[in-house]
């Protein structure tokens, strides 16, 4: 597997986790309606993969152009892994609120698959990278789940304000 394939993947893997979870629980704890709570996820699920997929392909169409020996990346491929990954993995935080009318299951549903989904995205770079993966495991989840504790954090800061 090349290198920025496995890169935008988790990127856009985690990165697709934690900002989905922050902002669907932000939103549910302003006490936005279910509805509004999917429809929010949605557009930024959308908005947010078109948008990182389009920053990977600047970004690596900015580093081909600078002179280098070996590979050039693929940045329509880099791309569009970073674009797919986001889009679907970020359907994970969200179904717990389509599946549940009560936004507090809809919440709790919605952290804990993201921290499992953090701890598997773990297992899978572990061991594509050839390490051990629990330990890629702990280590994915333990940041992600730090970040995902921030963001939720932020979702009660801001209910309180």
């Amino acid at each position: 597997m090349r290198r920025g394939y496995l890169r935008n993947f988790v990127f856009g893997a985690e990165d697709s986790l934690v900002s989905t979870v922050g902002l669907l629980s932000g939103v549910s704890f302003a006490g936005l309606s279910n509805r509004e709570i999917i429809l929010s996820g949605v557009i930024l699920i959308l908005v947010e993969s078109i948008s990182m997929g389009a920053g990977v392909y600047l970004s690596e169409d900015s580093a081909n152009d600078l002179p280098q020996e070996g590979e050039h990346d693929n940045t329509i491929a880099d791309a569009t892994i970073m674009l797919v990954s986001y889009l679907l993995i970020g359907l994970i935080p969200l179904l717990p609120y389509v599946f549940s009318s009560d936004t507090k299951i809809g919440f709790y549903y919605s952290v804990g698959f993201s921290l499992v989904s953090l701890f598997c995205l773990g297992l899978f770079k572990g061991y594509v990278v050839g390490k051990h993966p629990v330990y890629s495991a702990i280590k994915v989840f333990i940041v992600g789940g730090l970040v995902t504790a921030i963001a939720v954090g932020v979702g009660l800061l801001i209910k309180t304000v």
